[in-house]
């Protein structure tokens, strides 16, 4: 009976040890991920504008905006390689 508790515990405590292993500490800042947004979305009009930004799993969710040329978005940063992607983008 000992030994099924026993291996019963240390198969749980692998489980978890195992699934917090799954979560990286980012390698992108939140800094780095709103420079990254700011650069690809401004253009040759305005100025572009980091309205929120939230960090959940492995990327950066990061709301802008741009009022001079009528233009707001969503954008995805990837917190290990800085990729990025476009989620939604609106122009008045």
């Amino acid at each position: 009976m000992e030994k099924r508790i026993f291996l019963a515990f240390s198969l749980f405590l692998i489980l978890v040890m195992s699934a917090c292993n799954n979560f990286s500490e980012p390698k992108i800042s939140e800094e780095e991920a709103k420079s990254i947004v700011i650069k690809e979305n401004t253009k040759l009009i305005g100025k572009v504008e980091i309205i929120s930004i939230n960090h959940k799993g492995n990327k950066y969710t990061i709301k802008w905006n741009n009022k001079e040329n009528c233009e707001n978005g969503t954008d995805y940063v990837n917190d290990q390689n800085g990729e990025i992607t476009t989620g939604l983008r609106t122009i008045c």
